[in-house]
């Protein structure tokens, strides 16, 4: 055999022995990350024991969750009493409401009927005014006569005819007249003017023959229960 036959077998040789090497490291690398790995898998095991053992409870992943669905309700509450899901206007829902009676109260009486405004109160029309004067012709026995009056009734009558004769020929002397026949206290001084009054202010035969005549007229003999009397109307 050569030698050049003999250094390639040499070589050969060597190789096989180097892949032989390689192949056994590998497989110790191997067996060593096995033990390794489970190894470790030994100590998460005890590490989980040691936990067990102590009593804690492991970690919970959702924790939030209550809070989260505690929170939404109260959110939820709040927008509600703003009034964001009623469409009723908060003044509305602040409105007091009053509260219903009690079986045993009586029940509210309604309010009393308005009281009518009386007579005097009632808007009253303006009342026809008048004016006038006149003369009286009194006798004994008569409302108000004086105690030196001593005719009778028909001659205070004549008396009063006699006047009223006078005054209806010429009205223009009727103060004269006054002067002359009547029985009034004062009437001289007044020429018997009355002045003016409402309707009504004079007794119903006076106010009667007074509205017979009109203004400037000279009324017949009006009897009442202070003697005769004949009216000059001057309004």
């Amino acid at each position: 055999m050569s030698k050049t036959t003999e250094k390639h077998r040499a070589k050969d040789d060597e190789d096989l022995d180097e892949a032989g090497s390689t192949d056994e490291g590998n497989d110790d690398g191997e067996e060593e990350a096995k033990a390794t790995a489970t190894h470790g898998r030994g100590h998460a095991h005890d590490d989980d024991d040691d936990a067990e053992d102590d009593g804690a409870e492991p970690e919970d992943p959702y924790w939030w969750a209550p809070h989260a669905v505690l929170s939404a309700l109260v959110l939820v509450g709040l927008l509600g009493f703003f009034g964001m899901f009623n469409k009723t206007p908060l003044a509305r829902l602040a409105a007091p409401v009053a509260p219903e009676p009690e079986e045993h109260e009586p029940a509210a009486s309604p309010p009393p009927a308005p009281t009518p405004p009386r007579p005097s109160q009632t808007a009253q029309a303006p009342r026809e005014m008048f004016g006038a004067k006149h003369l009286l012709v009194m006798y004994k026995g008569s409302r108000r006569a004086p105690q030196n009056i001593e005719r009778t009734k028909d001659e205070a009558k004549a008396r009063a005819t006699e006047a009223m004769t006078k005054a209806k020929a010429d009205p223009t002397k009727f103060a004269d007249i006054v002067k002359e026949y009547s029985d009034e206290p004062g009437a001289g001084q007044r020429g018997g003017d009355l002045g003016k009054f409402p309707k009504g202010a004079m007794v119903p035969e006076f106010q009667a023959g007074l509205e017979k005549i009109k203004v400037g007229e000279v009324s017949d003999l009006v009897e009442t229960a202070f003697g005769y009397h004949v009216i000059l109307r001057t309004q």
